[in-house]
């Protein structure tokens, strides 16, 4: 049964609310799990910026600089965690009913509900993506008649929705780990790599080399990697979205902008 986009966004804000209601019945317990869930962001940030720093600081100056890699990262990393320790104050406040709250309280309350929104839309993002590489690589096996023809998952579908909608497309705008070029080359890359030798050569010829990619037999080439094939076939997914390979390959000419838009 298709699901539309705002069936989507109600169920999205349904589980938001079932999470604020556990939160109140669960005070305690739920502050830990939050420290914990910041914590995890903040080193899940150091992570990322530090991987993928320069590719920021390349915004702001045109000769980026190690140290500035490295106090990006730790600076998203503190402001994580400051971020958490506020939020669990400002929640334990905001739960005790005889407390009034003042216009300080308000602007937190506001500011605490877009962090917490920005958030979950990352994550939502993020295993959307991870779910559509699946789906590539289930539609691969499907052509292949190994499997039957796979439904778009639910999550991919939330994350296109939550871009689409126009209350909702300006948080993909703003979000740190949005990048629809390498998404389209690892969704290529888990379909290319599920195919046997001839399918995919033919995939190859009839719908690839028509785009106009940059030296396209670099693409061939990630198809054939055993090491790419591996990673396919243990849908190790994360692995493969994340893989120098392929931000080796968005490096040369105009293949990010080509990627962008190829699905």
């Amino acid at each position: 049964m298709e699901t539309d986009n705002t069936t989507i966004i109600a169920i999205v804000g349904a589980c938001i609310l079932v999470a604020i209601l556990l939160f109140i019945l669960l005070k305690g317990v739920m502050r830990m799990l939050v420290l914990a869930l910041g914590i995890a962001l903040a080193v899940g940030a150091w992570i990322f910026f530090h991987k993928n720093g320069f590719t920021f600081v390349s915004f702001i100056t045109d000769s980026p600089q190690p140290w500035m890699v490295h106090t990006l990262a730790w600076g998203a990393a503190i402001f994580i965690i400051a971020v958490t320790i506020h939020a669990m104050t400002w929640i334990s406040s905001l739960l005790t009913l005889n407390r009034k709250v003042g216009p300080t309280g308000v602007v937190t309350t506001v500011f605490m509900c877009l962090v917490m929104i920005w958030m979950a839309t990352i994550g939502v993002s993020y295993y959307g993506d991870v779910c559509r590489i699946a789906y590539y690589h289930d539609l691969a096996e499907a052509q292949m008649g190994r499997a039957p023809q796979p439904a778009l998952p639910f999550f991919t579908r939330a994350k296109d929705a939550i871009r689409t909608s126009f209350l909702t497309a300006w948080l993909e705008k703003i979000n740190p780990m949005e990048n629809p070029a390498q998404t389209n080359l690892a969704c290529l890359v888990a379909f290319g790599c599920t195919l046997d030798g001839p399918t995919c050569d033919a995939f190859y010829r009839n719908q690839l080399l028509p785009r106009g990619i940059p030296h396209p037999y670099r693409l061939l080439d990630l198809f054939r990697d055993p090491g790419l094939r591996k990673m396919v076939e243990e849908r190790r997914y994360v692995p493969l979205l994340e893989n120098e390979q392929l931000s080796t390959f968005l490096q040369f000419k105009n293949s990010e902008e080509l990627m962008r838009t190829i699905l």
